[in-house]
């Protein structure tokens, strides 16, 4: 199936403090079926700008940018194997999962233990003295996300581990305990690193928009993987929606609408060409 149409938008909107920019990809096929993408290289873990993924996109090139291959392939897939998502399980970030890499011993044991979260973030920050006093503290948790600076002893981290950045890096740490892998495809690219036996596969999001959300929840089916909460709680996060109709939480569920309508004045086309 060969797209006839394709447009490019671009988005930008606040984010924690800061701004959030990403691109969404629109193919229309001569049946009239939609494909949609999304391009949003996230600084300081993207090893590409939004500028040069654009470049990519614009010259239509076979891509090495991870959030190209990505964005491309979600599109495509929408066209050729077009499926519709409810809902997912999912895990809301600052809630069922806490980041503390950024945060003293002490502060990281206060922030845990006021929350009811499952697992912590520690962005390997931590070094393994402070990350056992730490995991001694919440033996009951089901995760440590890369507890360990790189160097440290992860032979003598006993608690079960999750890993996200290592995986990009390809140098994986020898935890005793590895639980979970945690997968983004915006910084990862497509295809996917394969599945391991007996590791838990978790899509997780980069921070895209709502609709780049879906595409991740649409993907874990398109996978079959089992349906576990995946990483993909960070709606929440944007005070203004790019469409207008928002995906809501309820019991532990991301529900999406049926419907994905940009709000015009919140975008920009930059690329509108039948190819």
């Amino acid at each position: 199936m060969v797209p006839l149409k394709r447009t490019i938008y671009y988005y930008s909107r606040p984010f924690m403090g800061g701004i959030r920019e990403g691109l969404f990809i629109r193919l229309k096929s001569e049946t009239g079926r939609v494909g949609w993408g999304e391009v949003a290289p996230l600084p300081g873990f993207s090893k590409e700008t939004l500028e040069e993924a654009l470049e990519d996109l614009i010259e239509g090139n076979d891509s090495f940018y991870p959030s190209v291959q990505w964005g491309l392939a979600s599109a495509m897939l929408d066209l050729m194997y077009p499926i519709e998502v409810d809902a997912i399980p999912v895990r809301v970030l600052e809630k069922e999962k806490i980041k503390v890499g950024h945060l003293t011993l002490k502060e990281a044991i206060e922030k845990v233990s006021a929350s009811h979260c499952s697992g912590v973030d520690m962005n390997q920050q931590w070094k393994l003295k402070e990350a056992l006093a730490f995991a001694k503290h919440f033996p009951k948790l089901d995760y440590f996300e890369e507890p360990l600076k790189p160097g440290e002893e992860a032979e003598a981290f006993p608690y079960p581990v999750a890993l996200d950045e290592s995986l990009r890096k390809r140098i994986i740490p020898s935890y005793p305990s590895i639980k979970m892998h945690i997968i983004k495809p915006m910084l990862h690219g497509y295809p996917l690193p394969k599945k391991v036996k007996g590791v838990d596969f978790i899509l997780s999001s980069s921070y895209e928009s709502e609709l780049g959300i879906y595409q991740l929840a649409k993907l874990s089916f398109r996978l079959k993987l089992p349906l576990k909460p995946m990483g993909l709680g960070t709606c929440h996060l944007f005070e203004e929606p790019l469409f207008e109709e928002e995906p809501y939480y309820k019991n532990g569920f991301l529900h999406f609408p049926k419907e994905w309508r940009l709000k015009m004045d919140k975008i920009q086309v930059i690329l509108d060409e039948c190819i």
